[in-house]
């Protein structure tokens, strides 16, 4: 599969002048993505960690554009620039009534045609049968509030609060999302409600041994 480097992935950040909280959020997303890849390789599942990597980093590249507005809330005190407002109006503009999956998909297909794809996917909760990247790059992102890994359960009031709906899609989006969550966490000797914790301690003992080479 053909897939952009992460400098490349990176540099979209700054030539689609991705607001910084958009770019910290998914940051943090590949950090638990490529933690839980890496454990799920441990067990015996073949799962392309350089792609997951790739998706993960990249799969809120264009967010900003399906957001209703960009006023702070009591959610999000980010104040967006005016780079990052006309980018965002020059994009809704080019790509009309699309989302943030679809516009990734229209950008990267020619040239990146899987992975183009795969971004589509990743932000279509009704997406179908996803390969084992997708699935976790999905509920990493479920699982990240901002830059903090937080419970399911308060993760779904906070897109039920933010983004209300009259029916029962947001039951519906559970009940996938909690079957996800068993379909990975079957294939790990982890806890799912302490997976905050098991992310910092690798991190930090990485970071601790970059300090002991140094």
């Amino acid at each position: 599969m053909k897939l952009p480097t992460e400098k490349q992935c990176l540099d979209y950040f700054t030539r689609y002048n991705v607001p910084k909280n958009i770019f910290a959020h998914c940051l943090k997303v590949r950090e638990v993505s490529v933690f839980l890849a890496a454990r799920l390789m441990q067990s015996g599942i073949k799962i392309d960690q350089n792609f997951v990597s790739c998706l993960s980093l990249s799969h809120d590249l264009f967010k900003a554009v399906s957001l209703k507005t960009l006023e702070p809330n009591k959610f999000h005190k980010y104040r967006f620039s005016a780079e990052e407002i006309a980018t965002r109006k020059s994009l809704r503009e080019k790509y009309p009534g699309k989302h943030e999956g679809e516009i990734a998909y229209e950008v990267f297909r020619e040239e990146y045609p899987e992975f183009a794809l795969s971004l589509k996917n990743v932000s279509d909760p009704h997406h179908e049968n996803p390969s084992w990247e997708e699935m976790i790059v999905h509920y990493s992102d479920w699982r990240v509030f901002q830059e903090k890994v937080v419970p399911l359960s308060q993760r779904l009031a906070y897109l039920q609060q933010q983004y209300p709906r009259s029916d029962d899609a947001w039951n519906r989006y559970e009940k996938k999302i909690r079957q996800i969550e068993t379909k990975i966490f079957s294939n790990l000797s982890l806890d799912p409600e302490r997976l905050d914790e098991n992310v910092d301690k690798e991190m930090n003992q990485k970071i601790d041994k970059m300090e002991m080479k140094i």
